[in-house]
């Protein structure tokens, strides 16, 4: 599925939804579908667990989709297998998309859910995950929520995206026809962004959390995750990388699954589970 810039967005947002929500759902012990009152007006949220103790540490998911397309429904069977993979509650957040909701949207939106966290299950560990885009969000998310308290104690980052500028070399080598195209993620970014947007190649990072960054060998995205890991660590930051170099963008939660995706996740899941248990 070559991701273009789309001619028609509603057509295009029901194609890409329906194709990543095919992905096979395991059971699971409790999905509950929630509304929060959000900056935009309500927030759908649905909340996983895998086991009846109710005092797990919470994870807030916050898929991809380069900001304009995804739902709680394209990531459910990735959230249900996080939930199983870690044994945690996880949160997934229906925040709103660009271009009808820019930049700050679903960032307010993303802080409005951890809130909403915090208050319902106040001294629960929490944690930030999301892909691509999602990991976008929960970076800006974890640095908007530096020195609050109860703090992110842990990020968990699969794909993300960071560089609006999209001229890395992996951005040039693989921006085509590897799933997601380089005409497309730059269409995504300028319709998402705005002037009052954080660089995330250029602010100070020392505040994340102990964090686990999942990249793939044959994403346009895969030198901005790198980096990322490199500037974090520069920054004093404890971060665990796991590199798939055989992998594309998205490997983990596409619908036709893969051996080297459960593994991903796996991984993303051990340093969600190490920094928040």
């Amino acid at each position: 599925m070559a991701l273009r810039v789309p001619a028609d967005l509603a057509a295009f947002r029901s194609g890409a939804n329906g194709y990543l929500a095919r992905a096979p759902k395991p059971e699971i012990l409790t999905v509950e579908n929630l509304e929060i009152a959000g900056p935009g007006g309500p927030l759908p949220l649905k909340l996983y667990r895998s086991t009846g103790d109710a005092d797990t540490a919470i994870v807030v998911f916050l898929h991809g989709g380069a900001f304009v397309f995804g739902d709680l429904d394209t990531h459910d069977a990735l959230c249900r297998r996080l939930a199983l993979s870690t044994g945690l509650t996880v949160v997934s957040v229906d925040y709103r998309l660009a271009p009808e909701h820019p930049y700050p949207a679903g960032l307010d939106d993303a802080l409005a859910a951890v809130r909403w966290v915090r208050s319902n299950f106040p001294g629960t560990p929490l944690g930030l995950a999301g892909d691509s885009a999602g990991a976008w969000l929960a970076i800006a998310t974890a640095l908007r929520c530096a020195g609050e308290h109860p703090p992110i104690a842990g990020l968990g980052l699969l794909y993300p995206a960071i560089d609006a500028r999209c001229d890395s070399a992996s951005q040039m080598a693989f921006g085509r026809d590897h799933m997601l195209t380089r005409d497309f993620m730059a269409w995504a970014w300028s319709v998402f962004a705005s002037e009052s947007m954080p660089d995330l190649t250029k602010v100070d990072l020392s505040g994340l959390p102990p964090s686990v960054v999942i990249t793939a060998g044959f994403d346009p995205l895969r030198d901005e995750g790198q980096g990322l890991i490199d500037r974090a660590r520069a920054a004093g930051v404890q971060v665990v990388g796991h590199h798939y170099p055989d992998m594309i963008h998205g490997f983990a939660g596409l619908p036709q699954g893969s051996k080297r995706g459960d593994e991903a996740l796996d991984r993303l899941s051990e340093g969600l589970v190490s920094a928040l248990t």
